[in-house]
């Protein structure tokens, strides 16, 4: 289902909706210049999961608007899942985007991490350093800042492991395969690119697992 949302600097914003009940994404506006994405994975397929999802949700929101860092909105929502003994872990990746410097911070909860396309084309996985997922339970954890250059015309991808993840095959070469899709396909709208990495996957495998994807893209000629 893809659309477009933007703080008054310009954004595109091109989404896959999840895929089932237990995977997400959200973006938040914080300023007029900085807005949070982000996507997540709760364990298990039931309705619990989904409702532990929906709570996650809220919390990233709460902490992201009372304007926490990318870190501190994952240590204060893992907090929050510990007070609910949830007994479930969550997946979590948080992007701090900054419109105005041309940047993006990560942090990552457990999660695979995003893509980074290049002006010129050039795609890769980028290189971060998760936390443990949210709701695991090993008291204060830590999560590292990851911050760099996100200017006009790149693309920033962000997904869950059910994108890459299947059966028999190796996670990291699963991750460069759908980096070199997202160069091959540059020339694509943001919509028609979501549809044909989604329908890639399911191509390529017998796939059952949920998935969710989000694509961002600064632009000079996005509206708000």
């Amino acid at each position: 289902m893809p659309r477009s949302a933007n703080p008054t600097h310009d954004a595109t914003l091109a989404s896959a909706a999840p895929l089932g009940l237990v995977e997400a994404y959200d973006l938040i506006r914080l300023t007029d210049t900085t807005v949070a994405a982000v996507i997540g994975d709760v364990q298990g397929h039931d309705m619990s999961a989904a409702a532990l999802m929906g709570l996650v949700r809220m919390a990233v929101h709460s902490h992201a608007t009372a304007g926490a860092a990318p870190d501190q909105v994952l240590t204060r929502t893992d907090r929050d899942l510990a007070d609910l003994n949830a007994s479930r872990f969550v997946s979590c990746l948080y992007a701090h985007i900054d419109l105005t410097r041309h940047q993006v911070t990560l942090a990552s909860a457990g999660h695979p991490p995003p893509l980074l396309r290049y002006p010129d084309n050039r795609t890769h996985a980028v290189a971060i350093h998760p936390g443990p997922p949210l709701g695991v339970g090993l008291g204060t954890p830590s999560y590292r800042l990851t911050t760099l250059p996100l200017d006009p015309g790149a693309l920033l991808a962000l997904y869950t492991d059910g994108l890459v993840e299947t059966p028999g095959t190796d996670i990291a070469q699963a991750i460069t395969d759908l980096a070199d899709s997202l160069a091959e396909w540059s020339g694509l709208p943001l919509h028609q690119l979501v549809d044909n990495l989604v329908h890639r996957t399911r191509q390529a495998s017998q796939h059952t697992d949920d998935m969710a994807l989000l694509l961002l893209r600064p632009d000079r000629t996005a509206e708000l």
